[in-house]
């Protein structure tokens, strides 16, 4: 080859090579608005997690881009994320296909999370763009968590309801549809047509609820047939947000299973009162046979109208299933005789006279007589005794010896 055609050649070379640096140059022009103008962090990595050069972005400095290059993914990628990062770019590189993940990545005091994509640029390096989704993920989590508060709320068990200040509803939840009977329709009514306010107090309970943040009281809900339901009720007032005035919610819980179970134990507690009444009465009035045709009955405590009946009727209903032919009224442990608690003994007195049986009065101390004379109660045909034991001495003994004594001696 002659020197004018090698230096042809030569000449074609740099030619060549001049045109490639332009492209490369244009490329890289390219690259450097494309970085200008993408808010992201955008790098060159190789295969081991090494940056080789990082670009000047929006959001990453000169300076900040220098002091990446040679810096391996691991002094800002979280721990446990390092290796999911590398693993990613390996697989780009093996497979020369582009590949996807999000990662956090320590940034001073605080973690920001990253959507990065990488594409393979040579044989042991990816072009790794990485953009920030921090702001992206919280509204997501946020969206999330609201998706399951208004499912919670919606399934609630408790009516509740959103209203405007002056009243209006604009929300209400199953549950609040259901118990005002207006189904969908409730929404648009206001608080001060769906909650009974014969008072005309309701509006000032919304204003407290603003002036102090909450209130809780009782009120009863106007039902669409007419009847109402009372509710424990607790309002909340809620702060103006964008888009959105002052506004307060309401929780109405239905009290009436409550009061169904409050009536329902009154009820019991009654029924076992009288229960334990009933058994006192029968502990309190026992009949006690003491041989065949004689049984004593001794009372305890205050001798009442109630209770004086309950032991006639006990007292008959024994001489009558047990042919008991003398009855033993001992009234011992009777306290305050009365004028009526005297008509009550001559009342057994002659009912058991009546059934043909003899009644014998014992337990009669001097406070007992002396209010008996005072009184004036005349005890005339009825056998009295001062103790229970003289008593039954009396009753046991032969009847034909009682019959020709006397009847009425006090011994």
């Amino acid at each position: 080859m002659s020197d004018e055609q090698g230096l042809k050649a030569i000449e074609g070379e740099v030619a060549a090579l001049q045109r490639r640096v332009a492209e490369l140059e244009e490329v890289q022009a390219k690259l450097e608005a494309l970085c200008a103008l993408s808010p992201a962090f955008i790098a060159v990595i190789d295969r081991d997690g090494i940056i080789r050069e990082a670009f000047v972005t929006p959001i990453i400095s000169a300076e900040m881009a220098s002091g990446a290059t040679a810096m391996p993914m691991a002094s800002s990628v979280r721990k446990d994320y390092l290796e999911r990062c590398i693993a990613v770019i390996r697989e780009s590189l093996d497979q020369r296909t582009m590949g996807s993940l999000d990662y956090p990545i320590h940034l001073g005091p605080h973690e920001v999370w990253c959507q990065a994509a990488c594409k393979p640029l040579s044989d042991d390096t990816v072009l790794w763009v990485a953009r920030d989704i921090t702001a992206q993920r919280q509204l997501a989590f946020a969206q999330a968590e609201l998706r399951d508060f208004q499912a919670l709320v919606e399934s609630a068990p408790d009516g509740v309801c959103l209203a405007t200040q002056d009243g209006a509803l604009f929300y209400a939840n199953h549950a609040f549809r259901a118990m005002t009977g207006h189904g969908d329709a409730a929404v648009g009514k206001r608080l001060f047509d769906l909650y009974v306010d014969d008072q005309g107090q309701l509006a000032g309970i919304v204003q407290r609820c603003f002036e102090h943040g909450s209130w809780q009281g009782a009120l009863d809900l106007a039902q669409h047939d007419g009847r109402t339901l009372p509710c424990q009720v607790s309002m909340v007032a809620l702060a103006a947000q964008p888009g959105r005035p002052p506004a307060v919610a309401t929780i109405a819980r239905d009290m009436t299973p409550f009061h169904d179970a409050e009536r329902e134990r009154l009820a019991l507690q009654e029924q076992v009162i009288q229960a334990q009444q009933a058994t006192l009465r029968e502990l309190s009035t026992p009949l006690v046979p003491l041989a065949e045709g004689v049984v004593a009955v001794p009372l305890i405590g205050t001798l009442d109208r109630s209770r004086a009946q309950q032991a006639m009727e006990k007292l008959l209903d024994g001489i009558v299933q047990h042919q008991f032919h003398t009855a033993i009224l001992d009234v011992t442990g009777v306290k305050d005789v009365d004028a009526e608690s005297a008509d009550a003994l001559l009342r057994i007195a002659r009912a058991a006279r009546l059934l043909g049986a003899q009644l014998v009065l014992t337990g009669i101390g001097p406070d007992t007589a002396q209010t008996l004379v005072d009184l004036g109660v005349d005890l005339s045909g009825i056998t009295t005794r001062s103790t229970l034991q003289s008593g039954i001495a009396h009753a046991l003994a032969p009847r034909a010896g009682r019959a020709a004594g006397p009847r009425t001696p006090a011994s």
